[in-house]
């Protein structure tokens, strides 16, 4: 199957939006982070509360954890794939955040709509690994 040029273009531009978010991270610029956000987006985090809605409650929730660090910020995104497909895209990635000398790994899904001609975000979900001392052998 032959990808279309606009399917190209989309996934591009996603993945431009996406780099741009990655850099606002790493500034602690919490404005330029939310910039492609929908006033309406839903929100899944990891960071307390756990869900909420709206870009100015997202805006002011990553502010409130950027001012609680000490440090720098380290954040790597790893094997991000986007697909987008007419008004619709998703992407999602394994990322790796070192906070004040504490690693994480953190799952990252992330919902896209086309609003006024470009790319928003309206649903984003985080997750963190659950680890469980399970034994594999034992299936009760």
């Amino acid at each position: 199957m032959v990808e279309s040029n606009g399917r190209a273009s989309d996934e591009a531009r996603i993945r431009e939006l996406i780099a741009a978010w990655q850099r606002a991270v790493i500034a602690k610029d919490a404005n330029a982070l939310i910039r492609h956000y929908a006033s309406d987006v839903v929100v899944f985090d990891v960071v307390p509360p756990a869900s909420f809605t709206g870009s100015e409650r997202y805006r002011e929730h990553w502010q409130r954890w950027f001012d609680s660090m000490k440090g720098p910020i380290g954040f790597e995104m790893n094997d991000i794939q986007v697909v987008a497909d007419g008004d619709v895209a998703f992407a999602h990635s394994v990322n790796r955040v070192v906070v004040d000398g504490q690693d994480n790994l953190v799952r990252a899904t992330v919902g896209f709509r086309r609003i006024g001609g470009d790319w928003r975000v309206v649903h984003e979900h985080a997750s963190v690994p659950l680890m469980m001392d399970m034994d594999p052998d034992d299936e009760s």
